[in-house]
């Protein structure tokens, strides 16, 4: 058996399986495994150290990929959750942030989720914002596309914003 077998009958496999996707998700299922090719590349040579500081409520833009099921995926803004994650650390722990849909309150937001209100990202200063406390997950630095410079434009959640998301998470996880 050659190396590359197991690999060919994978991808058979893989192939097979997206083929009977509706044609949207094989569009963004084949985007997100040319993206995640050029991770594997850039992976040798990524330097965490390079991107900058992050501390507790600084509002990234973050790829989350293509995922399984219900887990949270694409492009969307997230809030870095970490006190002070240290530069060298090629992880951080974000929560991801939405947009309420269109015609939506904050009545009608899902009971898992958290209405952080109007004007909290300052790109989007008309969306209300809605966190998803359920959703936290480690992602790799490699997954940030904003900030990445020094000069990129910065923002953050209030220390209102991440008390209430703290409350939600220990609701979700912790007995009381």
């Amino acid at each position: 058996m050659s190396t590359s077998e197991p690999l060919d009958s994978a991808l058979a496999i893989l192939k097979a399986a997206v083929i009977k996707l509706p044609l949207k998700k094989q569009d963004i299922f084949t985007k997100w495994i040319v993206k995640w090719s050029r991770y594997i590349d850039f992976e040798q040579s990524f330097i965490p150290a390079a991107v900058p500081h992050f501390k507790r409520g600084d509002i990234l833009y973050v790829d989350f990929g293509f995922n399984v099921g219900h887990e949270y995926g694409g492009i969307h803004y997230a809030a870095a959750l970490e006190h002070n994650n240290h530069k060298s650390n090629g992880n951080i722990l974000v929560i991801p942030l939405t947009s309420l849909s269109a015609g939506k309150t904050a009545a009608d937001v899902a009971p898992a989720d958290l209405y952080l209100g109007g004007g909290v990202i300052p790109w989007t200063p008309t969306t209300e914002t809605v966190a998803k406390p359920l959703q936290i997950r480690a992602i790799s630095k490699m997954r940030i596309i904003k900030p990445l410079k020094k000069n990129d434009q910065r923002a953050r959640l209030t220390p209102e914003h991440l008390d209430l998301i703290d409350n939600r998470i220990k609701q979700a996880i912790i007995k009381f």
